[in-house]
C-alpha cells in the first residue's frame, strides 16, 4: 500500500512540475490577464538586490518537562542579486561579508542551500535543497546548569540536517490575482484581489548525529524518555493543502499579501534513539503561511516577504514532539528597464 501511495504521489508531482515549467517557458496564457487588475512587465528586465535570511532549527519537546531543547546552526544574513526576463530568472546569494561571525561562542556551521522556482500564471513550483552541518544549543541558559551570558553555547559539530522539498501552487482567479506580482515582481497588482490556492507537496528530511541530542548535563535529564533522545532518522511527508491568498492594494502602488494554507500530510518516519530503532506512520495537520508587504510602479519596486512553516515537520513520538522548522525572510529593492533594440 505504501509503495502504491509513493508511486502515485511521484507521478502527480512529475506531471505538475512539467505543467508548471511549460507554463513559464511558453507563457501559455499571456493575453488572459485582466488589465484592470494586473499589469504585465515581462517584456522588461526585472532586476533586484536583496537580503536573505533562511533559518532552520531542531527542537526536542520532552514529554515530562516544560524545558525545550532548541538547536540552531550558526548562520547569518545573505546578500544577493537576481534578474527576470520573460520566463527566465537567475539569482545568486552569498554570505553577508559585513556580518562578524561568532564561531567561538556558537561554533562553525557549513551550509548548502539551493532553490529553483518556476512561476506560471496559474501554477507555480518551488524546489529546495538544504544541507546544514554544525549546530549550537540556542537556549543553553535553560538547559545547561551554570551557563551564563558570555559563555560559549553548547555545540554539536557532528549534527547534520539535510532536507529536500517540492511544492506546487495551483491558483484560481489567476487573471485577477497575481503571485508573480508579489514574489518576483515582473507583474504589478493594480486592484485588491484574492484567490483559492491548492498546494500538493512533499518533503524529505534526514537528521544525523553521533550520539543522542539530549545533553548529558541537561538538568532534568532523568525525565527524558530513552525514545525521546534521538540520534538520527529519516522522515517523509507528503500531502495536500488548500487555502486562500489575498493581496490588498492601497495608495495605488503599495500592497500587502497574506496567504494561509492548512493541509493534511502523511508522515512516515524511521529513526534511532537511545531505545533503538523506531518506525512510525500517521496523518498530521500542517500549515503554510506566506506574506509580503511592498511598493511597486512601472520603474521601481521594494518590499519584504517571508515563508513560514511550509515544511515544518512535527514528529509525534509518545507525548512529545520533535520539530524541524525552516523559515525564510527576504528584503528586496529593484527596478525594471527595457532592452535597447
Amino acid at each position: 500500500m505504501n509503495n502504491i501511495i509513493c508511486c502515485t504521489l511521484s507521478i502527480w508531482f512529475l506531471l505538475l512540475f512539467r505543467l508548471a515549467i511549460g507554463q513559464v517557458a511558453g507563457e501559455a496564457t499571456p493575453g488572459k490577464l485582466n488589465p484592470e487588475y494586473v499589469r504585465d512587465y515581462k517584456d522588461l528586465i526585472t532586476a533586484r538586490t536583496y537580503l536573505l535570511y533562511e533559518g532552520i532549527g531542531f527542537t526536542i519537546n520532552p514529554s515530562r518537562t516544560d524545558i525545550n531543547i532548541d538547536y540552531k546552526p550558526n548562520i547569518h544574513t545573505k546578500v544577493g542579486l537576481a534578474a527576470f526576463y520573460k520566463w527566465f530568472g537567475l539569482g545568486l546569494a552569498v554570505r553577508n561579508p559585513f556580518y562578524a561571525r561568532d564561531n567561538q561562542e556558537k561554533g562553525k556551521s557549513s551550509i548548502i542551500d539551493l532553490r529553483v522556482n518556476a512561476y506560471g500564471k496559474s501554477i507555480a513550483c518551488e524546489l529546495s535543497y538544504q544541507d546544514y552541518n554544525g549546530f549550537y544549543l540556542s537556549n543553553s541558559g535553560q538547559v545547561i546548569p551554570g551557563w551564563k551570558p558570555g559563555d560559549a553555547y553548547y555545540q554539536r559539530p557532528d549534527m547534520e540536517i539535510e532536507a529536500f522539498s517540492i511544492l506546487f501552487y495551483y491558483l484560481f482567479n489567476s487573471d485577477k490575482h497575481s503571485i508573480r506580482a508579489v514574489y518576483i515582481q515582473n507583474e504589478q497588482q493594480l486592484k485588491s484581489s484574492g484567490a483559492l490556492v491548492l498546494v500538493p507537496s512533499y518533503m524529505y528530511t534526514r537528521l544525523h548525529a553521533d550520539s543522542g541530542l539530549v545533553p548529558g548535563v541537561f538538568a532534568p535529564a532523568e525525565e527524558v524518555l530513552p525514545e525521546e533522545n534521538i540520534i538520527q532518522g529519516k522522515f517523509h511527508n507528503a500531502g495536500f493543502s488548500a487555502g486562500y491568498s489575498y493581496t490588498f492594494v492601497f495608495f495605488k502602488n503599495f500592497y500587502l499579501n497574506l496567504s494561509l494554507i492548512p493541509g493534511m500530510f502523511l508522515q512516515k518516519s524511521e529513526y534511532s534513539s537511545n531505545s533503538g530503532k523506531i518506525r512510525n506512520q500517521e496523518l498530521a495537520l500542517l500549515w503554510l503561511g506566506r506574506g509580503a508587504l511592498g511598493f511597486s510602479n512601472k520603474r521601481f519596486f521594494a518590499g519584504a516577504g517571508g515563508v513560514f512553516g511550509y515544511n515544518t515537520t512535527p514528529l509525534p513520538i509518545g507525548n512529545t514532539n520533535f520539530h524541524v522548522d525552516m523559515n525564510q525572510l527576504r528584503i528586496w529593492a529593484g527596478m525594471r528597464f527595457g532592452i535597447k533594440k
